[in-house]
C-alpha cells in the first residue's frame, strides 16, 4: 500500500510583494509505496514535494530526504532509509496563468525515489505499520491555523503486515494524478477531484481530518532540521478559533468531501489561504488494511464581476455538435474552441491540465475526455468550462521486442511484435517493405531501421510500431600486453599478461585453451606463444595477435667461503664470485674486497648478485664474513687458601670462547670446564688456562695458588705508633676469607670483631679509644661451622 500525503500549497502573497524577495517554503507533497512485483517485500518509495519557485531557495533545496518505517503497536523503528531526487523538476500548471502570475503562484514539483527490500517474515504484526516523511516550513500567509510559518508537515502512510498466515500479502498504496493549479472565487461554487486510484482495486473511503505538524517543529524549539526521522504519534496543527477539520474553509456550504468519490466541494464565504487534510482509508473485502493522509491548500480570491466565458468546442471536419469521435491509432484529430482574443485557454485531458495546451485548438492523438477552461486574459475572473469531448483510439497496438546483436561481421537480431491478435503484419527496413515478411517475428543479419505496419482486420486501421535500429558494433580490438613491455621471461619468475578490448576473455597457450581463465590478466610461468579472444558486452569477439614469450636461461651464481677473522686488525679479504660481472654487497664490502675494520666485530652477510638479463632480478649467492672478537680472560694472578679447601674458579671471559684447557689438572674436577672446581687442595700450585672461540681465536692466563696449613697468632703486639708491630698481624689468615676474629677485655666485653676475613687488622683501639696495656682473650674461627682457636694476647704500650 502506498501512503501519500499529497499536499499542494497555493501560497498567498500580496500583489506588491516582489518575486525576488519571496522565501521558498515547502508547499506540500505525497508519499507512494509501490510494489515492484518481482519478489515479495520489494518496494519503490516515491516522495513528491511541492515548493514555491523562489529562485535562490529552489537552488538550495536538498536533493535527498529521510524516511522511517515503524510498527504501529509500539512505534518501534523498523527501518530508516534515504530517498534521492530522481526526476526533472516540473512546474505546476494553472488554468489561468495570468492570475497565478499576479499572485506569485509559482510552484515546482520535486520527486524523490528510494528502492527498499523488506523481509516479509519481519513484518507480520496484525496491527500493521506506518511510514512517515517530515519536513517544513509552511507559508506564513495561511489564515486558518496558528503560527503557520513555524508549522511543518508529516506525510503519513499506513500499510498492512507483509506476511499473513504464512503467505506474502501483496499491496501498493493509492496513486494520485498530477495536480492542477487552482484558486477559488469568493461566493462561487467550486468542485475539485480529490480522488485516487488503487493499483490493487481496493475500496477507498474519504474523510476530512486535521493536518499533521512535524514532530519537534520550530515552534517547540526541539528540532529545526528538515526531513527528520522520528516515531509517532505526530502532533496536529492548531486551528484558529472558528476553524476545524470539517470547517477548514468557511462557506455556504463549507468545504466537504464525498466519502466514496473523493470529490471536494465548497462555496467560499471568506478570502484567504486555507489548509485542510483528507484521510483516505483502504479496504479489502470489507476490512481496513491501510490509510493515507494528504494536506491541501486553497487560495480564495475576490473575482471581479464579469461575463463568464462560455466556450463551445467542435471537432474539425466532423458533424456539428458531435461530442465524441473515434480515430485510428497513430492518427490525430483537432478540437476547436470558440476563438476570442481576450480569452486564456487551458486544455485538460481527464481533468488534468495539459502542458503547453493554451491555444483555441488542440491536436489529439490519445484517448480521453477533453475539456477546455477559459478565462479573461487580463483579469482574475470566473472561468468557463466547455462540454467534454470524448475521443476513442482504435487499431492494433503493437510493441516491438528485439534480441541479439549485429557484430562487426557476424551476428543476428531476432525481432517480434506483440499486440493485437486480429492484425496482419508487414515488416519494413529503412522505409521499404520486406518482401514476404508478414509474420509476427523476423530474424535479420543486416543493419537498418526496422518497424512493422499492423492492419487491424475489424477496423482497417493501419498502425506502426516504434522503430528498432539494428546497428553493427565496432570490431572488437583485442590486445595482449606484458606488464613490463618485454617479451622475455626471467628465470624462476612470472610475467603478467594483460588483455584488453572486451569484458570477458579466453586464453590459449601454444594453441591449447587455458581452461577456466576468463580474467583480463593471466600470469605466465613458462615460455610459449600466447593468444587471446576478447568478448564485448554484446557477445562479439575479437582475437589478439600472438604474443611470443621467450625464456631467458638461468644463471648459476657462487661465492667462495670467507675464512673467520680474529678481531678487526687483519688484512682485507679478496672476494671470489662466479660468473664474473656480478655485484658484491654487504657491510664492510668495497668493490670486491671485505674490510674487517670497516665492518667491525660481528657476523656479516656478504652477497654476490648476477642478473641473467638486464630486466631480470638478480640471482644471489650469500656468504657470512665472521669478524670474531679476540677472547680475553679476567683472572687474578694469585690466590691464597688453606690446606684441604674446596672452591670454584670463576674467571670472566669475553669473545665467546667455547673451548677451555687447564694445565695442570691436579685437584681439578674437570680440566676442560670454564669454571672448574678445586677439591681438597694440599700444596701450592700454578694453573694456566687456554681458551679458544669457534673462529679459532685464542687467549691464555695464569694463576698461582698459595696454600697455608694454619693461621699463626702472635703472643703480643705494641700499638705505640712507632711503625713497628703497631697492629696485630695474623700470618696465613689470607687463606681463610670467611674467618671470624673476636677479641675481649678482661670483663668479657667484645672490643674487636672481624667477620668474613681479617680485612682490617686490630690496632689496639675500640670505638676510636686506645685500649690500655693488658692481656686480652681472643677466639679465631678460620672456617664457619668448625672449632675455633682460643688464646690470650698481650697488648703492650711503651711509655718511654
Amino acid at each position: 500500500m502506498r501512503t501519500s500525503t499529497f499536499l499542494v500549497l497555493l501560497g498567498f502573497f500580496t500583489l506588491t510583494l516582489p518575486l525576488r524577495s519571496r522565501a521558498t517554503h515547502q508547499v506540500g507533497g505525497q508519499l507512494e509505496m509501490k510494489a515492484v512485483g518481482d519478489v515479495p517485500g520489494h518496494f519503490k518509495v516515491i516522495v513528491t514535494n511541492y515548493l514555491e519557485d523562489g529562485t535562490q531557495g529552489i537552488a538550495r533545496q536538498s536533493n535527498t530526504g529521510n524516511l522511517g518505517i515503524f510498527r504501529k503497536r509500539d512505534n518501534t523503528l523498523m527501518l530508516s532509509f534515504t530517498v534521492r531526487e530522481s526526476a526533472a523538476r516540473q512546474r505546476v500548471i494553472y488554468s489561468n496563468e495570468y492570475c497565478a502570475e499576479m499572485r506569485n503562484l509559482k510552484f515546482v514539483v520535486f520527486t524523490y525515489e528510494g528502492d527498499i527490500q523488506l523481509t516479509p517474515s519481519a513484518y507480520t504484526d496484525s496491527e500493521g505499520y506506518y511510514m512517515s516523511y517530515q519536513t517544513r516550513n509552511r507559508n506564513a500567509g495561511i489564515n486558518n491555523i496558528s503560527d503557520p510559518s513555524q508549522i511543518g508537515f508529516t506525510f503519513y502512510l499506513e500499510f498492512p503486515a507483509l506476511q499473513q498466515n504464512g503467505t506474502a500479502f501483496n499491496n501498493s498504496s493509492p496513486r494520485f494524478a498530477p495536480i492542477n493549479g487552482e484558486y477559488l472565487c469568493l461566493g462561487e461554487p467550486f468542485t475539485f477531484p480529490f480522488s485516487a486510484t488503487d493499483p490493487d482495486g481496493d475500496e477507498l473511503r474519504y474523510s476530512l481530518v486535521t493536518p499533521l505538524d512535524q514532530k519537534g517543529s520550530g515552534r517547540t524549539g526541539q528540532n529545526n532540521a528538515q526531513s527528520i526521522v522520528s516515531a509517532g504519534p505526530y502532533p496536529d496543527v492548531t486551528w484558529l478559533s472558528g476553524f476545524n477539520a470539517t470547517n477548514a474553509i468557511p462557506g455556504s456550504p463549507s468545504l466537504s468531501i464525498n466519502e466514496r468519490t473523493g470529490q471536494l466541494s465548497v462555496t467560499a464565504s471568506q478570502l484567504g489561504l486555507f489548509v485542510f487534510a483528507v484521510k483516505v482509508e483502504e479496504y479489502r473485502n470489507g476490512v481496513k488494511i491501510g490509510e493515507v493522509r494528504r494536506d491541501f491548500q486553497f487560495l480564495v480570491v475576490d473575482c471581479p464581476p464579469s461575463t463568464v466565458p462560455d466556450p463551445t468546442v467542435q471537432l474539425q471536419n466532423r458533424t456539428l455538435g458531435l461530442r465524441d469521435a473515434t480515430i485510428c491509432r497513430g492518427d490525430s484529430i483537432v478540437i476547436q474552441a470558440t476563438a476570442n482574443t481576450s480569452w486564456n485557454y487551458q486544455w485538460r485531458r481527464n481533468g488534468i491540465n495539459l502542458a503547453n495546451a493554451t491555444k483555441p485548438s488542440l491536436t489529439i492523438r490519445e484517448a480521453g475526455e477533453y475539456t477546455v477552461v477559459v478565462s479573461q486574459k487580463v483579469a482574475c475572473s470566473k472561468t468557463g468550462n466547455s462540454e467534454p469531448v470524448t475521443i476513442r483510439v482504435v487499431g492494433a497496438e503493437g510493441k516491438l521486442f528485439a534480441g541479439g546483436h549485429l557484430c562487426a561481421t557476424t551476428g543476428s537480431v531476432q525481432m517480434k511484435v506483440v499486440g493485437s491478435t486480429d492484425a496482419t503484419y508487414q515488416w519494413y527496413q529503412n522505409g521499404q517493405p520486406l518482401s514476404g515478411k508478414t509474420a509476427d517475428s523476423i530474424t535479420v543479419s543486416q543493419p537498418g531501421n526496422y518497424w512493422v505496419a499492423l492492419k487491424q482486420q475489424t477496423t482497417g486501421c493501419v498502425t506502426r510500431t516504434d522503430t528498432f535500429a539494428a546497428n553493427r558494433s565496432p570490431a572488437v580490438q583485442a590486445l595482449i600486453q606484458s606488464a613490463t613491455g618485454s617479451h622475455r621471461l626471467c628465470p624462476q619468475s612470472t610475467m603478467a599478461l594483460t588483455g584488453s578490448g572486451g569484458i570477458s576473455y579466453s586464453w590459449q597457450k601454444d594453441g591449447q585453451l587455458l581452461s577456466g581463465i576468463t580474467d583480463p590478466t593471466y600470469t605466465a610461468t613458462t615460455a610459449g606463444v600466447y593468444s587471446l579472444t576478447a568478448t564485448d558486452t554484446y557477445g562479439c569477439t575479437g582475437t589478439a595477435s600472438d604474443f611470443a614469450l621467450e625464456q631467458i636461461p638461468p644463471v648459476t651464481v657462487t661465492l667462495d667461503s670467507i675464512a673467520d677473522m680474529c678481531g678487526t686488525n687483519v688484512p682485507m679479504v679478496a672476494l671470489q664470485g662466479s660468473p664474473p660481472g656480478g655485484e658484491y654487497a654487504g657491510v664492510g664490502v668495497a668493490e670486491s674486497e671485505f674490510n674487517a675494520q670497516t665492518a667491525g666485530v660481528g657476523n656479516h652477510v656478504v652477497t654476490y648478485t648476477v642478473k641473467a638479463a638486464p630486466e631480470c632480478p638478480g640471482t644471489v649467492a650469500t656468504r657470512r664474513a665472521v669478524v670474531a672478537p679476540v677472547p680475553t680472560i679476567q683472572l687474578t694472578d694469585s690466590l691464597i687458601t688453606y690446606k684441604g679447601n674446596t672452591f670454584t674458579f670463576n674467571p670472566v671471559y669475553t669473545g665467546n670462547p667455547n673451548q677451555f684447557q687447564w694445565v695442570s689438572s691436579t685437584y681439578l674436577d674437570n680440566d676442560h670446564a670454564a669454571n672448574p672446581t678445586i677439591t681438597n687442595i694440599l700444596d701450592d700450585i700454578t694453573y694456566t688456562i687456554a681458551i679458544q672461540n669457534s673462529s679459532g681465536c685464542e687467549a691464555k692466563d695464569t694463576i698461582h695458588i698459595t696454600v697455608f696449613e694454619r693461621v699463626w697468632v702472635p703472643d703480643a703486639f705494641t700499638p705505640n705508633g712507632d711503625g713497628m708491630n703497631d697492629v696485630l698481624r695474623l700470618p696465613g689468615i689470607e687463606a681463610f676469607p670467611d674467618a671470624v676474629v673476636t677479641i675481649f677485655n678482661r670483663w668479657g666485653e667484645v672490643v674487636y670483631l672481624s667477620k668474613n676475613g681479617y680485612k682490617q687488622p686490630f690496632d689496639g683501639t675500640s670505638n676510636g679509644n686506645a685500649l690500655p696495656t693488658g692481656v686480652y682473650p681472643y677466639t679465631l674461627r678460620p672456617i664457619p661451622n668448625k672449632p675455633s682457636i682460643e688464646g690470650r694476647l698481650l697488648l703492650l704500650r711503651d711509655h718511654n
